[in-house]
């Protein structure tokens, strides 16, 4: 296939907003597509090169970019940039500036009259861009660009640069995408379900896809976990009382502490040892200390097991709070950080072992081969876990966690539906923090989507944020609340300079909102947010249509951001519209 003709696709896309007639029109180019493009293309609809977890990016600065764009068309860089402030999108531009350009490109001196690139063609020019390492390396990337931007078309060049630039702006998400491949391939959308499981499985979108189109869903059917290919990980609901816990999972349960670190999926086999977060980018480098530690604490080789990476205070035997690991994601002057702040790893699962999967055992099951696969050691432990039976025995394990610096207790069953659901959000696992005791007190990881200027000591900067949760049954992200407290002079510089590179001139098409902002964002990053209630709201779109007033909707009353950027999820692992809806029915003492 043609590289203008899936762009051709992505220019009618980008015009409509409705989910089916994306999925249609997605669908329809998908099904010319052979099984040896089809992962690549799946990979560049999403805007990416490579699988989250190959830990491979293109490197290239929108400064970068410009340099190049600036070399096809001989505009200078500060006409460019000039104009980038007016339009914010420079892919637009890219198309606008080509499109006038005269024939003075390279195809003009190398005799060829349309130089039209089939879609593997242009992924390996991604992919060598990509490699380009070491001195003078942006140079190359450069005119590597300039090159092609120079022999392919406008429309062409627009997508070329959206992809360099991370901004491929079409509004399909990995759901609407296995969706199209399902329509595409089998004629039948509610296959997704299929497609969805096997990529819950193995994070790769392009495995997924060349799977589909080589052996038909059949073939999908048996995709399975794999050693260095994390797996999506499993996500809890939340309940507000130990009573409702009790009731929920049949009087008995499992509970083990919910600790404040990072949630690491580690991957070992034949001595090597990958660790991937929950959103299943590669943070091996991060911890060369874990690497060499759980090597050390292996009794078996090829496993995958879960846990919780914490900083921990040697001196006192204590864990330190989430700010303290946090200091540890970084690329440079590793080895002395990891002096500076130790850690330790507390396993709570295990995914893979005895080269099979382990996700259908049952929870008691897995817990006991975790303890078959690796020995405790000073760093490696062994999550805090007991099985409980009552109120009281629940209450005093919570209190102990809370006592021991832990953000409060996971909450898990142990009958026999206790499987580990990839990628879901089951009632199989509830978390209980200290903020949800109080009903009046909560606490959600929101997208940020908006942003109005402030006034006074905030001018020049952001001064109140719009943001959004996660509709899972439409894929789109509603309105929850506006937030302006909370954020230190120190927060607003960082804020304001991290998300002018995800700024949008007209409000994203994944995003339903009846607010107008002054400042509208890619829904990309995630932070942590505190309120006293949620209220009925006919301004805001979360869970609008769920309620008994159709134009009624819930926000977030008295939010206040409590200083944590959600690094380790993604948008689409937001608090959800359903979570929302469950602790307002709570609140209100409704089931």
């Amino acid at each position: 296939m043609k590289f203008k003709t899936l762009c051709r696709t992505y220019s009618k896309v980008e015009k409509i907003s409705g989910k089916i007639e994306m999925v249609e029109i997605l669908s329809e180019t998908l099904c010319n597509a052979n099984a040896d493009e089809i992962g690549k293309i799946a990979l560049l609809t999403l805007g990416k090169i490579y699988p989250n977890y190959v830990g491979i990016e293109l490197m290239l600065a929108e400064s970068m970019t410009i340099k190049a764009l600036s070399i096809t068309t001989g505009k200078s860089t500060s006409n460019i940039k000039q104009i980038l402030e007016q339009k914010g999108d420079l892919g637009s531009i890219t198309y606008k500036l080509l499109s006038k350009k005269t024939q003075t490109t390279l195809s003009s001196f190398t005799g060829e009259t349309e130089y039209a690139p089939e879609i593997l063609e242009v992924w390996s020019f991604f992919d060598k861009l990509a490699k380009l390492t070491g001195e003078g390396s942006s140079n190359k990337k450069i005119n590597l660009l300039a090159g092609m931007l120079s022999r392919v078309s406008a429309i062409e060049a627009k997508y070329i640069v959206r992809i360099v630039s991370s901004k491929l702006r079409l509004g399909i998400a990995t759901q609407l995408l296995l969706e199209a491949l399902a329509l595409a391939k089998t004629g039948n959308r509610d296959n997704k379900d299929i497609l969805e499981k096997a990529y819950n499985r193995c994070s790769d979108i392009e495995y997924v896809a060349e799977t589909l189109y080589k052996g038909g869903i059949e073939k999908v059917k048996e995709i399975d976990i794999r050693v260095f290919s994390p797996v999506k990980v499993m996500l809890a609901q939340r309940l507000s009382s130990s009573e409702e816990i009790l009731e929920k999972f049949g009087e008995k349960c499992a509970v083990e502490y919910k600790y404040d670190g990072i949630r690491a999926q580690i991957h070992v086999k034949d001595n090597i040892v990958k660790i991937f977060s929950r959103n299943n980018e590669n943070i091996t480098y991060q911890f060369p200390d874990v690497q060499n530690e759980i090597i050390k604490a292996a009794k078996k080789q090829n496993f995958i097991v879960e846990g919780e990476i914490v900083a921990y205070d040697e001196k006192n035997n204590k864990i330190l709070p989430f700010q303290s690991i946090s200091r540890r994601k970084r690329k440079h002057d590793i080895e002395e950080k990891a002096q500076e702040i130790p850690v330790r790893v507390f396993l709570f699962d295990v995914l893979f072992a005895n080269n099979c999967s382990t996700l259908n055992k049952l929870y008691l099951e897995r817990r006991k081969l975790l303890k078959e696969l690796v020995n405790e050691t000073e760093t490696i432990r062994f999550s805090h876990q007991t099985i409980v039976s009552s109120v009281d025995e629940l209450e005093t394990f919570f209190n102990s966690a809370l006592e021991d610096n832990c953000e409060g207790i996971m909450v898990k069953s142990i009958n026999q539906d206790s499987i580990y659901q990839a990628g879901a959000r089951g009632w199989l696992w509830v978390k209980y923090k200290a903020d949800y005791v109080d009903k009046l007190s909560d606490s959600f990881d929101l997208v940020i989507i908006g942003a109005d200027y402030g006034k006074g000591k905030r001018t020049g900067k952001y001064g109140t944020f719009l943001l959004a949760c996660f509709d899972t049954e439409e894929g789109n992200f509603k309105t929850f609340t506006r937030v302006a407290t909370g954020f230190s002079d120190k927060d607003l510089d960082f804020f304001y300079q991290k998300l002018s590179n995800i700024k949008l001139n007209n409000k994203p098409k994944e995003v339903v909102s009846e607010i107008e902002c002054s400042v509208w964002f890619e829904p990309k990053i995630v932070i942590e947010v505190t309120g006293a209630e949620i209220t009925i709201s006919q301004l805001h779109t979360c869970a609008r249509g769920w309620l008994k007033g159709l134009n009624d909707g819930l926000a977030l009353r008295f939010p206040r951001f409590t200083g944590r950027i959600v690094e380790d999820k993604n948008p689409e692992d937001a608090t959800t519209v359903n979570e929302i809806v469950t602790i307002f029915l709570n609140q209100k003492g409704e089931s």
